[in-house]
């Protein structure tokens, strides 16, 4: 075990690596979405805790590319309490501010993190399953007795956006991860 220097970064080094060189001995077990969304919730606390003090880690640098790595079953609203599937892209059709996967280049890029990690911590998590297995997670935030945002992930999704997270953080800190840093914890 090496010394951490820069946790803030570091942390994060090492949650990508795990993410990339245990996954497949969490599958073999049949406990890969548990790792993932273990690794995931700790990837957003760190880097939304760190976005909180700098100010600048992932603000402006949340692009069309990293976008792409967000399931297409996303929705969300600020205001009204609907009882829906919001991750259904008809819902615009019931003339509410229903936001999609392209709204998220706008305002809503840090907002979308920090509403994943509130699904996780609060345990709004609902399983999918064909033939015994998970195949995705549905995920929802409930803010003042109102959903205000949910999301469908498949399991393959999940490790995709947890290591995009994860690369995204480092690039723009790149210049800060110590060389000599060990690869595990």
């Amino acid at each position: 075990m090496g010394a951490i220097e820069k946790y803030k970064i570091e942390i994060v080094k090492r949650t990508k690596e795990i993410l990339q060189d245990f996954y497949p001995t969490f599958i073999k077990e049949d406990r890969e979405v548990t790792f993932l969304m273990n690794c995931l919730l700790g990837l957003i606390i760190a880097i939304t805790e760190a976005e909180k003090i700098d100010k600048k880690l992932l603000r402006g640098k949340i692009d069309e590319e990293f976008i792409r790595n967000i399931p297409d079953k996303v929705g969300f609203i600020q205001l009204k309490r609907i009882d829906l599937d919001l991750a259904d892209k008809d819902l615009t059709e019931i003339n509410l501010n229903v936001g999609h996967k392209s709204d998220l280049l706008g305002r809503y890029k840090l907002w979308f993190i920090t509403r994943l990690r509130n699904c996780i911590a609060h345990q709004n998590i609902y399983g999918i399953n064909e033939d015994s297995k998970w195949i995705c997670v549905r995920l929802w935030n409930i803010n003042n007795s109102k959903k205000d945002f949910e999301i469908v992930f498949t399991i393959d999704e999940l490790k995709n956006y947890a290591i995009e997270l994860a690369t995204k953080y480092l690039e723009t800190n790149q210049q800060n991860i110590p060389i000599n840093s060990d690869r595990h914890i």
